[in-house]
């Protein structure tokens, strides 16, 4: 499809999401919400994020089908704090969701729910991606002051995939291809990588400021982030081929 979508403040700091697409940004918000932001797109064009609400705590969780808005709920759990982060072009969607003071992470597929929890993972399990094959990535947190770790769950399997000498990992997205991207902390600064079959490769923007990929498509072409100055980084999207 060839589209990007993310968030953007006003100039009232107000959060919305945007979606570019053959070189028009479009501005949206989920209708009667204060804030919005959206977090992936399908190929097929499904939107996923979050919303806020005026006098409820939290945020909830939304998808963008066939140009319609629709929160999406959690079967058996009810929740006023909830996160969509990952959709694929089957509809379905991963993120993370708080009920009675627990967090979850999950999987939401055809109406059903199944809830991911990396084992040891005492301070949860974060999915943020969604392949077409139902490969998720995501982040697990040991302890409450763990930075975190990226994780692959296949066929049901759990398996460690943090950068081998990182501080803390993260995983963005996964393409169809397989390939994952996210960003690792080494020797004090953070760089972007891409991992397929076992290996990584190391994706810095500059060699003297901080790499973050967000995003990963099937032609293994990248988004991603650099830090720009000392005191108020800015960041700038990059396109580049992964491998």
């Amino acid at each position: 499809m060839g589209a990007i979508v993310g968030s953007y403040l006003d100039g009232n700091a107000t959060s919305h999401g945007f979606l570019l697409y053959q070189g028009k940004v479009s501005s949206f918000m989920f209708p009667g919400s204060i804030r919005t932001e959206a977090w992936d797109i399908s190929r097929t064009g499904i939107i996923v994020g979050t919303y806020n609400v005026r006098g409820v705590a939290g945020t909830l969780a939304f998808m963008v089908k066939s140009g319609a808005f629709h929160q999406i709920t959690f079967p058996g759990f009810s929740t006023t704090n909830a996160s969509a982060f990952g959709v694929n072009d089957n509809g379905d969607v991963v993120g993370r969701f708080v009920s009675n003071g627990a967090a979850f992470g999950y999987l939401l597929r055809n109406g059903k729910l199944t809830i991911l929890s990396f084992p040891g993972a005492q301070a949860g399990t974060t999915p943020t991606s969604i392949n077409d094959e139902g490969v998720i990535v995501g982040n697990y947190f040991l302890s409450p002051f763990d930075g975190g770790h990226a994780f692959m769950w296949k066929d049901g399997v759990f398996s460690n995939v943090t950068p081998f000498g990182s501080t803390f990992s993260l995983a963005s997205k996964i393409s169809n291809t397989g390939v994952v991207v996210g960003s690792y902390v080494s020797d004090g600064l953070r760089h972007g990588y891409a991992y397929k079959n076992g290996t990584y490769t190391k994706i810095d923007l500059s060699p003297t400021v901080g790499s973050l990929v967000d995003a990963v498509n099937k032609f293994d072409n990248v988004i991603a982030e650099k830090e720009e100055g000392s005191v108020d980084p800015l960041f700038k999207g990059f396109c580049a081929a992964a491998f």
